[in-house]
């Protein structure tokens, strides 16, 4: 007899999918890979072949470091700099093309269909041919862009620093419509069945109706919300500044648990075979259950965590400020081994089946097999 467990699997598994369609099953197209920002690569043969942790390849992209986690599309690496890039390198990190821009871009492109979509802090966002890296057209907000763009459908959603959650036509550039929320959005928002959720610095996170603009919900918090939300099972995951992760159950509008981490949040939970795991700036890695917000493990880095984690199979990777990229086991928490690179690893890496990809401070970009 097939347990009803297996058909929440089941669906979970088709919306994950669905969201990703566009992609292929070797890409990680956006940040935490997908719009419902679960995290996860779950395709059949993402984890690459006898990982063994060896530093495949490495290059120098930037002067002033990176903290904008790659998109892979088509075998392509596509990332921010702090020098103003948006950068397109291929599989080996050898550099195809460069867009400058006028100030830096910390936030993570999203690459689907042939164009590469990505905000920056001259306050605008960008749509570039993935191909060519040539314009094709530009929207500008009124203030600075941190939050890494969402698209879906024909629409990318994505916050800026002046207080709007902005939802825009991918063909166009034009604006559909806008959402005032009153402080800077930084966070990345997640979309699930016609809703974007989204946080801001004014501790509050908003479910929004992804046609119209319109409030359905929100919900207040203790602290800042600067990371994205993470959809998976009809819940609602999202940490926040005051060191607490939240869960909501969407279908009534409302927390229903909360952990305290007991220090500050700044990592987007990832959601994966049950788990939700987070980093905190104590250096602490913590899974806890995705159903009852218990503990079940934790695991000391040694230096602050900023980097969101991800998975694929049974591992888990995340960065740490202690210049290390961490494989753990995702029963136990274990470090299966750490990696050391140039620098701090503040920005999500990336699993694909021909590697683990990782930036630093550093400005170094890795490929790790």
């Amino acid at each position: 007899m097939i347990s009803k467990h297996f058909f929440k699997a089941a669906a979970a598994a088709a919306l994950i999918a669905a969201a990703a369609s566009a992609a292929g099953a070797q890409d990680w197209p956006m940040f935490k890979n997908n719009v419902l920002r679960t995290g996860a690569n779950t395709d059949a043969g993402a984890f690459p072949q006898n990982f063994s942790g060896v530093r495949e390849w490495s290059a120098v992209k930037s002067s002033q470091g990176i903290v904008s986690s790659p998109a892979v599309y088509k075998n392509r690496l596509y990332f921010g700099t702090n020098d103003g890039d948006l950068c397109a390198a291929d599989a080996n990190g050898n550099d195809l093309w460069r867009f400058k821009t006028d100030n830096w871009v910390t936030a993570s492109p999203a690459v689907l269909n042939g164009r590469v979509y990505f905000g920056c802090y001259d306050s605008r966002l960008y749509c570039l041919d993935a191909e060519s890296g040539s314009l094709i057209w530009k929207f500008t907000t009124h203030s600075s862009i941190q939050s890494s763009p969402a698209v879906d459908g024909d629409t990318v959603y994505f916050g800026s620093n002046d207080g709007y959650v902005y939802a825009v036509s991918i063909k166009s550039g034009w604006q559909k419509w806008s959402f005032k929320t009153d402080a800077a959005v930084t966070g990345s928002p997640a979309v699930s069945d016609g809703v974007v959720y989204v946080g801001n610095k004014n501790c509050k996170m908003f479910a929004i109706d992804a046609a119209t603009g319109k409030l359905k919900w929100r919900a207040i918090v203790g602290g800042p919300i600067m990371s994205a939300p993470a959809v998976a099972n009809g819940m609602l995951y999202f940490t926040s500044q005051d060191g607490k992760l939240y869960c909501a159950r969407i279908k009534h509008q409302a927390v229903i648990w909360r952990y305290d981490a007991k220090a500050q949040i700044e990592s987007s939970p990832l959601v994966h075979n049950g788990r939700v795991v987070f980093g905190d700036i104590s250096g602490k890695v913590t899974a806890v259950d995705a159903n009852s917000g218990a503990e079940l493990w934790k695991t000391d880095t040694g230096a602050s965590v900023y980097s969101s984690a991800a998975a694929a199979g049974d591992s888990i990777f995340i960065g740490s400020n202690s210049d290390n990229l961490y494989q753990l086991a995702a029963s136990d928490g274990r470090i299966i081994r750490s990696i050391p690179l140039d620098g701090d690893v503040t920005a999500a890496p990336v699993v694909t089946p021909n590697g683990v990809i990782a930036v630093t401070s550093g400005g170094s970009i890795y490929s790790v097999r």
